[in-house]
């Protein structure tokens, strides 16, 4: 599943357990979440989402800064396939696209996607993003974001969704019925 998926899908998850700040990593092809602002209310949340029928007293027992979240592909093609349904019987419009955090982690994960990371370290907070990522050649490189960029970045990759080339040249999908 590309990065901008995996992202997308653990975003959602995040939004529902309204975590302001953490680190997200890669572990193998699993990502591993940890924050020291998840509250036990959100730790179940996100331990529910990844594991929904685990409700053992030992998920509830230890603290939310000394256990992480992973989530493994499993897990990320069970919940995107939820949300898909949920997007599809949900009559609600559609909110502004680029201000969620799902959003905002799908730009990043195409970024990521764009320069063929192998591997990643994305550190959120209020105020910026960074990310250290390696190519698949073993060089490190690493940037920070404002939510701003991320949006603008969401905003260009809705629109090459959005675009067929015909003979090289870019015509909006609606108009490809003409």
């Amino acid at each position: 599943m590309p990065y901008a998926k995996s992202l997308r899908v653990i975003g959602q998850s995040l939004e529902v357990a309204k975590l302001p700040a953490f680190e997200l990593e890669m572990d193998g092809s699993n990502y591993v979440v940890t924050s020291d602002s998840l509250t036990q209310t959100g730790e179940w949340i996100l331990r529910h989402a990844v594991s929904p029928n685990d409700i053992s007293a030992e998920s509830t027992r230890q603290s939310p800064v000394s256990r992480p979240v992973r989530f493994g592909p499993a897990d990320l093609s069970r919940l995107d396939d939820q949300a898909q349904k949920q997007r599809r019987n949900d009559s609600a419009p559609p909110r502004q696209a680029y201000s969620r955090l799902s959003q905002l982690l799908r730009a990043l994960g195409d970024h990521l996607d764009q320069t063929q990371a192998s591997a990643f370290h994305i550190s959120w907070t209020s105020n910026s993003v960074s990310v250290d990522f390696q190519s698949p050649e073993g060089q490190s490189d690493s940037r920070t974001f404002t939510t701003d960029k991320l949006q603008q970045l969401g905003s260009h990759l809705r629109f090459r969704r959005s675009t067929v080339f015909r003979y090289g040249i870019p015509v909006p999908k609606k108009h490809t019925d003409l």
